[in-house]
């Protein structure tokens, strides 16, 4: 029963998370993202709602670990690069981290597709 509601936690922190970007709501998004992490985060995402207007993003897994401590989203973003008008495919893969009764961003890495959807601004 626990992991159900770890499971529930995890899938409405990705969930709430990638609403939040995909509306271009960056800094809220980065009040779900680990201390630590958050000027990294801040950095590669500076462009997005500028120089990249995402079209649409779909969390297309979640992988929980068996301690429920960790987690793996993976996010499929589709983008256009303002400049261009080219749509772009990438998917991310997002680490979650357990932090006091939720879940909250560690790290993203791009693991397909075009990585210029992190890249912070020139």
């Amino acid at each position: 029963m626990a992991n159900l509601r770890a499971d529930k936690k995890i899938g409405d922190a990705v969930e709430n998370f990638n609403k939040q970007t995909r509306w271009g709501r960056i800094n809220d998004a980065a009040l779900l993202v680990q201390p630590d992490y958050r000027e990294t985060f801040l950095t590669q995402h500076s462009r997005w709602g500028t120089d990249i207007q995402l079209a649409d993003s779909e969390i297309v897994n979640i992988q929980i670990a068996s301690d429920a401590k960790n987690a793996s989203a993976f996010v499929s973003y589709s983008w256009y690069a303002i400049n261009d008008m080219t749509l772009y495919e990438t998917t991310l893969r997002q680490l979650w981290e357990a932090h006091n009764s939720s879940y909250v961003l560690s790290s993203e890495t791009v693991v397909k597709g075009n990585p210029k959807l992190l890249a912070a601004q020139p």
